[in-house]
Order: C-alpha cells, then structure tokens, then sequence
C-alpha cells in the first residue's frame, strides 16, 4: 500500500487569530489554508509547549501521558505515540524541534531521527536551508513523517530585514508572522505534490498590540526591574481564550476537500488519530482524541475540551489550573488551591471572559467540574523522576529560554 508524506508544521506560541484575523499579509499560509481544512475553534490542551506536544503525539490528556509541565517528569513508558506507530508501518520519522522539547522529556519515542536545536536557530538560517535543501533533493526515505517545529513567533521573536515596516503589522509578533510566512513558501515548495501537510500551533500568547504600548511597557521595565513590573505577554499560567485557541489546518490532496471551514469545537489531543487516519494506520482504542477526517466531511462530532495550565516552572503546586470547555461554557478551577474560586464564562455572550458567572449557574459549575475531575482521576500515578543528569539538561535549557534564573 502507498503511503503518503506527513508534514506537520508546528508553529510555536501561534494563535488562532494568526490565520487570517490580525490583518498581517499571510500569503503562503493563505494559499495553504485554501487547499484544505480550516477548523476555527481548536482547542489546546495546555497552555505550555511540552504537555501540548505530547497530547499531539498521542492523542492523551496529560494526566494519562504523565508529562505535566516544561520540565520534570517525561513521558509515561507504557504510552504509545503516532510516531512509533507510523514507523512500525514503514514510515521515516524525523523530528526537528526546539525550545524545552529535549529528548529527556521522551518526546523522542519513535523518531528515527530527533534534533533538538537551539532556540535562536530560526528556519531562515543555516539549518533551515539543510533542511530544505534535503526535501528539494528527495533524500529523505519516503515515506516520511516530519514534525518540524518552528520558533519564530516565541520571545526572542525573528523579524527579518524586508518585514520590519508598519506595513506587515502593528506588533513585532505581526511582523515575524508576515517574516515566516515568507520563509514557508520555499518549504512547500519543496514538497511532493501529494504531501499531507498540517499547520498547528502548540497554545497562544498574550500579546501587547501596539508597538507605542510595547514601548511604554519595556520603560517600566527597565525602570522598575521584571520582577516589579507584571508580566504582559508570554503563556503557561492560564487557560483563558487567548492561550488555548489556536490554529489547525489539514490539507490532503484527494483526501480533504479544498476550502473546507470547520466551526465546530476540536481539539489538540484529536491531531495524533488524525494523523494516523491519514496515513491509514489503525488507530489504537481507548485514546483521548478521535479522528477530525469526519468533520471535514460535515460530520458532528460534538466534542468538548479538557485544558490546563501548570504555571510557571518554579511555581507552586497552587497555581495549577484545569478546564473544561464546550461550545457555549467554560468552567476554570485550580485543583490544588480550593480557597482559589471557581470560574464560569459563557463564551456565546461572553467570549473575551470579562464576566465570570460562577454564583449564578452554580449548577453548571458541578456539571463542568466532574468532568475535569473525571479526566483528573485517569492519571495512572506519576512516572519516575528523571535522573539527575537528565534535569541538569533540562534546566540548563530552561535558563536559556528564560524561564528560569
């Protein structure tokens, strides 16, 4: 049986406004989106990088795949991952990533080939012209499976020379968006004509929209010092609209219809069955996520989200968040802090979440709680520690991002 080619492109910190609703000139991924499957109302399943890949790589929330923050404890051993099924089917898998995604988090299981590269190696430098030097030649085994995460968006943001004019946006998160979109064109280029190609983000970011308010705020900064001065952009510590909506387009030729849009509610731990449907690979029973195929089809599938948030890395077990959202309301609780209030948003009426109706729908708080509880007590218990050497590296990598002094 023929296989295809799998391109996931995994866009670091891209939020679902980034695809056509923060008026930057996107060409290249306009012109992607229109070949395929746009779901607009995709739902992360954390709001931090290493939890949100692992619920893509095996379509589990993280109390089942056990990776619970940036850092720490990795993947469970007893849990399989789309890559390591696709190669168990013939498929090349390579993965080049980025940021906190180290293989001692065991994000590696099943790549054939896994590179972490620094965080301040973006797409249009040297290792991304060897990448795309290695699609345009043929080289890789086909077929492949390529999970190629990209930095460009998250802090230190790239912009390069040409984009950095009004014109390509209001922000410098604009304009390294309109910078990417630039450096993608060459990529799809380079790919086989029949190549699956999936564009996701991991979760979204808190932004200061005008380049005057940035300004202001880098003043007070430098003033006051960070640690004075509360923090305006960046992700991890909630789960509000902004950091757990994020983009998602499937593009299969022959297989998707082009400039399909889908507005019901999906969500990120449903790209790992997604992929595997692509591939035509079975996908294994009792996952979290279920295929989205359908839903390009018109199918309802009626899902609703759990989601969380682990706060930042040398915080406390208290800053923990966890959620559910559906189509109309969204319930925040912090599991570990019951002095810490519930939340409830109706999003229909309310979707910036400016009023939390908690108190007046008490019973829709109940309901919406014993479904996060319900995910929360599929945890099979914590996976061991990584050894000392293993968090060594991982906290090295941590300084380097900044998350961490």
């Amino acid at each position: 049986m023929s296989r295809r080619n799998i391109l996931v492109l995994m866009i670091d910190c891209m939020r679902a406004d980034a695809l056509g609703g923060r008026g930057v000139p996107i060409p290249t991924l306009d012109a992607l989106t229109a070949r395929g499957a746009r779901f607009t109302q995709t739902i992360a399943s954390a709001s931090s990088t290493t939890p949100c890949v692992a619920s893509m790589l095996t379509g589990l929330y993280s109390p089942r795949h056990g990776v619970r923050a940036i850092g720490g404890r990795p993947l469970r051993p007893d849990v399989a991952t789309v890559p390591a099924l696709l190669a168990a089917e013939g498929y090349h898998t390579i993965a080049e990533v980025t940021g906190p995604l180290l293989p001692e988090n065991g994000l590696d299981r099943g790549f054939t080939e896994y590179h972490c590269r620094p965080a301040t190696t973006y797409f249009s430098d040297p290792w991304g012209e060897a990448l795309l030097q290695r699609l345009r030649d043929g080289t890789l085994p086909e077929p492949w499976f390529l999970f190629l995460h990209l930095w460009e968006l998250h802090t230190p943001r790239k912009v390069l020379a040409p984009f950095k004019q009004r014109r390509y946006g209001r922000n410098r998160y604009d304009r390294a968006l309109a910078s990417l979109d630039a450096r993608l064109g060459p990529l799809l280029a380079a790919l086989p004509d029949d190549t699956a190609v999936v564009v996701h983000g991991d979760h979204g970011e808190r932004l200061i929209e005008s380049s005057l308010e940035y300004r202001w705020y880098r003043l007070w900064r430098d003033v006051l010092g960070a640690k004075r001065t509360a923090k305006r952009e960046g992700h991890e510590t909630d789960v509000y609209e902004v950091l757990i909506r994020v983009p998602l387009v499937l593009v299969a030729p022959g297989r998707i219809a082009a400039g399909v849009v889908v507005d019901q509610l999906v969500r990120q731990v449903d790209l790992g069955p997604t992929l595997l449907d692509l591939a035509g690979v079975p996908v294994p029973p009792g996952l979290d996520g279920t295929s989205l195929l359908p839903a390009t089809g018109g199918a309802d599938l009626r899902l609703e989200a759990f989601v969380e948030a682990f706060g930042r890395v040398r915080g406390s077990p208290r800053d923990r968040r966890a959620g559910w959202r559906g189509e109309r309301w969204k319930c925040i609780t912090a599991p570990q802090a019951p002095d810490v209030a519930d939340e409830l948003y109706d999003l229909a009426a309310d979707p910036r979440e400016r009023r939390n109706m908690a108190r007046e729908h008490p019973d829709v708080v109940r309901e919406l709680r014993a479904r996060i509880d319900a995910v929360e007590a599929t945890a099979a218990g914590d996976v061991a520690a990584l050894s000392d050497a293993e968090q060594a590296t991982i906290e090295r990598r941590l300084r380097e991002l900044g998350y961490v002094e």
